[in-house]
């Protein structure tokens, strides 16, 4: 098992950090490893699906949001992919606040194969590719929505332009496997 924590401040308050982030169906926009997250019947089931490396991973999780001590949402997965955590929005100010994501994950064998490495290896990955640039893309898509509804279409476009490139990075990174297993690369 492997956990990670990643934080990171956000200029906007908790409310709206929280209402944005809790619209799961949203987070293939700033998490691009992820193809798809769907509400199942009754509302509070998911089934989301990510690809990494051609390999594809599913799983169903049970969510519940928090409001104390923080907002946040709370997952579990109950099928498939095990895996389970928390994002909290922690007030700084009316407008900032800062955003944590702990997350433990049972890494699946046909990943961790992948990696052909420690568990090091994918901890760094998750922790630092993965969640790190997850939060940063969470960010940026929030304010260029806000953006967007204020009417500033220049800097919306700006914003989703970064989100977009930083996307097509990852995207690479995930398809390489030379980044994280310290193979060498043959390309020039």
């Amino acid at each position: 098992e492997i956990s990670v924590l990643v934080s990171l401040p956000l200029p906007f308050s908790d409310e709206i950090a929280c209402s944005r982030f809790a619209d799961l169906p949203q987070q293939p926009r700033w998490s691009p490893w992820l193809n798809s997250v769907a509400y199942l019947e009754g509302g509070r089931e998911t089934e989301w699906t990510l690809n990494v490396r051609g390999v594809r991973l599913s799983w169903r999780a049970i969510s519940t949001m928090l409001e104390q001590p923080y907002r946040g949402i709370r997952w579990e997965s109950i099928s498939g992919l095990k895996n389970v955590g928390v994002v909290e929005f922690i007030p700084v100010t009316d407008e900032s606040c800062i955003m944590k994501v702990k997350m433990n994950i049972q890494t699946p064998r046909v990943l961790a194969a992948l990696f052909r490495g420690t568990s090091v290896f994918i901890e760094d990955f998750l922790q630092n590719k993965i969640l790190k640039w997850s939060l940063e893309m969470f960010r940026d898509t929030v304010k260029g929505d806000l953006a967007l509804e204020r009417g500033d279409v220049e800097l919306g476009d700006a914003l989703f332009g970064a989100v977009e490139g930083r996307a097509n990075a990852i995207e690479a990174s995930l398809s390489s496997a030379s980044s994280y297993t310290g193979e060498k690369s043959n390309s020039p």
